[in-house]
């Protein structure tokens, strides 16, 4: 059933408490008396993924928000428990204050009974966010902040009552373990693996993990993980279309996302969607797989890489891949390698300060005496006089 409120006007004057003051001359008229009592700010709005409010028009969603914030304001002045500080849109946010003795089940004893009053009179599924209890004045501000964070954690929790400071979950994981993944993935789509969609999925289990309550630094993050693997995948040639077109359409979905969950459905939709195109295309003729391979190469050229791994990305023998290669580019594989290895070292050893055993490992090379050996095969002498020569050079030019 649509809100009983539907279609209520209010006037643009009246939509916040004291409009005419911010948030923060707001809480510096509060007069609480942190002796006998503490103050916390309550979040409340309708919920984002409410069926009713979705059927309706903008301009009547707007005007039912604005009605039903007035009815929570107006229940909780009528209770003498708090009164509202601002609104904004999709919530209002209120401040309250309790005796003392009741800091350890004011939530459930005094806010859930009125979050549940506004509920049944109002037809509406409503979220609620409590922030943490604030002890002075000086706090007020993180109570609201922190109230907002709870109402949001629905994007994550999916709880409609929730308590940032008994509630809140705190999950662990590394940007290692996530880059880690995030290489696995593009290398297990490049590979036509079936456990491409698993290691896509994990990367966004991790993404949850690193930045769980926080919003907008999840969203971005999943959003940076399609496009950096959109483009990677555009660059070897792989993925049909516009990329840039496909990431919009995508990106759309997701801010338009009410949970993490659904983004996660959205992202796990769309690869399928797109892996099913890469796997049933036909394979890739001599020439396309060596330029994917030199690209990969180009990119992981510091990696310990090996014929059989480039012939597995390849989805091809070991064999075949080699002879293929070194047909299209005149070169093994070591040696055009060891040619983009010593092209990067030639960039470091004339543009920065890294001493030859810190260039050899940025290189790819465990050694220094073999990546030195490598250099000298190359350019006829040894890196380091490689680039005295050079000094002198320039010096003389000056």
């Amino acid at each position: 059933m649509p809100p009983v409120f539907r279609g209520y006007l209010f006037n643009p004057l009246e939509i916040r408490y004291n409009r005419h003051m911010n948030t923060q001359e707001i809480l510096s008229k509060l007069k609480i008396d942190y002796s006998k009592r503490f103050a916390v700010a309550v979040c409340i709005g309708p919920l984002p993924d409410d069926p009713a409010l979705s059927q309706i028009r903008y301009d009547e969603k707007v005007s039912t928000e604005l009605a039903l914030f007035d009815h929570i304001s107006s229940i909780f002045r009528k209770k003498k428990i708090g009164s509202e500080i601002d609104r904004n849109a999709g919530f209002c946010r209120l401040m309250c204050t309790f005796p003392l003795d009741q800091r350890n089940d004011f939530a459930e004893t005094s806010i859930r009974p009125l979050f549940e009053k506004a509920e049944k009179e109002t037809n509406m599924k409503l979220l609620c966010g409590i922030g943490i209890p604030s002890a002075n004045q000086l706090h007020l501000k993180e109570s609201l902040s922190t109230a907002k964070e709870a109402f949001e954690f629905y994007f994550f929790s999916h709880e409609t009552f929730y308590d940032y400071q008994k509630s809140r979950k705190r999950f662990e994981a590394s940007f290692e373990d996530y880059e880690s993944y995030s290489e696995k993935a593009f290398k297990s789509i490049l590979m036509k693996s079936p456990d491409a969609i698993n290691n896509i999925d994990k990367c966004l289990d991790l993404i949850e993990r690193i930045h769980y309550g926080n919003k907008s630094a999840v969203v971005m993050r999943a959003m940076n993980f399609t496009g950096e693997t959109a483009y990677r995948l555009h660059r070897y040639n792989i993925l049909a279309g516009d990329f840039y077109q496909l990431q919009d359409a995508l990106q759309e979905k997701v801010l338009s996302a009410n949970t993490y969950a659904e983004v996660k459905r959205i992202i796990h939709e769309y690869y399928q969607a797109i892996l099913s195109d890469i796997y049933s295309n036909s394979p890739n003729s001599k020439r396309t797989m060596v330029e994917q391979a030199k690209t990969y190469i180009k990119d992981n050229y510091m990696e310990n890489l090996t014929v059989k791994e480039l012939a597995s990305i390849a989805c091809v023998t070991p064999g075949y891949f080699s002879r293929s290669f070194k047909e299209e580019t005149g070169k093994t594989c070591k040696t055009y390698l060891t040619d983009v290895r010593l092209d990067a070292a030639m960039d470091l050893l004339l543009g920065s300060d890294f001493r030859l055993y810190e260039i050899s490992e940025q290189i790819g090379y465990n050694n220094v005496r073999n990546f030195e050996e490598a250099f000298r095969k190359k350019y006829g002498c040894f890196p380091g006089e490689y680039k005295k020569k050079m000094m002198k050079k320039n010096q003389t030019k000056r």
